[in-house]
């Protein structure tokens, strides 16, 4: 079977639908014989205790990267910030992942047969995509949460092409 590596910037045990879908994807691709590693961020949007609890954190590589394990499935966990109003936070905090997961991925992992990376972040795809090429490898880009309908109707974009 392959080994599917999901490049995530939720995953648990962040307590949201994002980390909740792809946790219960990285489930279901181990019980049908995948060998699965995720690669995310450290819990940042709903923290809860109980869950950081059931799932700890170890440190993996100095304070930037912890471990988890969650139903036999390898978590690397990239330490970032809690999360924080701005787009100037938010765009730090994402190419911080960024450039950390890279890392990781090309440093600390093996090869894996398939990178399944969903965003937000737009950007992830990016990575996923140089991934892909540097292992010669498929990967699954999964674009969602994407609401353009406001910034349309607010004239802030109005190109036809894009639009």
């Amino acid at each position: 079977m392959a080994k599917v590596l999901i490049h995530s910037l939720l995953f648990a045990p962040d307590s949201v639908s994002d980390a909740y879908l792809y946790t219960d994807l990285a489930r279901e691709l181990m019980k049908l014989g995948h060998e699965v590693t995720v690669l995310t961020t450290t819990p940042h949007y709903n923290v809860l205790p109980e869950v950081i609890e059931a799932q700890p954190l170890r440190p993996r590589c100095g304070t930037w990267l912890l471990e988890s394990e969650v139903d036999g499935i390898t978590v690397f966990h990239v330490r970032v910030p809690s999360k924080k109003p701005g787009v100037s936070t938010r765009t730090k905090t994402a190419l911080r992942f960024h450039a950390l997961s890279t890392w990781w991925a090309l440093r600390g992992m093996n090869r894996h047969d398939i990178v399944i990376s969903p965003s937000p972040p737009l950007s992830i795809g990016v990575v996923s995509w140089a991934l892909s090429r540097i292992w010669r490898v498929p990967s699954v880009y999964l674009v969602q949460d994407v609401f353009p309908d406001g910034l349309i109707l607010d004239g802030k974009i109005t190109n036809k092409w894009i639009i």
